[in-house]
């Protein structure tokens, strides 16, 4: 029985590795069937399962409806291709159109700077007292973008466009804080 049930593990070893005869797996779906259930080891009971069904009816009985249903999940999945390629070119336009935006607002920006006359800061106190403004400026229409992106997000779900497309292509490495942790809100770095 020992030797038997050494020479058993080797061929289910072979036959798992894909490298059995038809005579090999004829000896273990008939060790298998012959054997009770007690008598079999209990880390050869899933092995026995296996072969017990593998020597079962091997006739395959396809469903009448699987043709209607393969195609209409082909159909889904084109849609769903097609979806994503329009949502896709959208988020492209999308970005042409906020480049744009923020050439053209740069360029008022400099046209309007370069009319006004330049002043220099010599006052450390007053220069912290600008850049705290400043970034309290950028906080702030940082989160009034982040909300409209979540109400943006809100309405394209709405509309049925699948976000989940564009996930891997959207990086907010800039949002994370050094453990790797998004921060939501963005905050004054001065510490005022």
């Amino acid at each position: 029985m020992r030797k038997d049930l050494y020479y058993i593990k080797q061929l289910l070893n072979l036959y798992y590795g894909g490298f059995t005869t038809r005579g090999q797996e004829r000896e273990l779906m008939d060790y298998f069937r012959s054997g009770q259930e007690s008598d079999i080891p209990a880390d050869m009971r899933a092995d026995r399962l296996v072969q017990v069904c593998r020597g079962a009816d091997p006739k395959i009985v396809v469903p009448s409806a699987l043709r209607e249903q393969l195609s209409a999940h082909i159909d889904m999945l084109d849609r769903r291709e097609r979806r994503g390629r329009r949502g896709r070119r959208l988020m492209v336009w999308a970005s042409v159109a906020a480049s744009l935006a923020i050439l053209v607002t740069v360029g008022v920006f400099l046209i309007k700077e370069s009319s006004v006359a330049s002043y220099e800061l010599t006052d450390p106190q007053e220069a912290q007292a600008e850049a705290q403004r400043a970034l309290l400026l950028v906080s702030e229409c940082l989160n009034k973008a982040d909300s409209k992106v979540a109400e943006t997000d809100m309405l394209l779900e709405r509309l049925g466009f699948d976000l989940t497309l564009f996930e891997d292509e959207m990086d907010d490495s800039l949002m994370q804080d050094c453990n790797g942790t998004f921060s939501g809100e963005f905050t004054d770095t001065i510490g005022v």
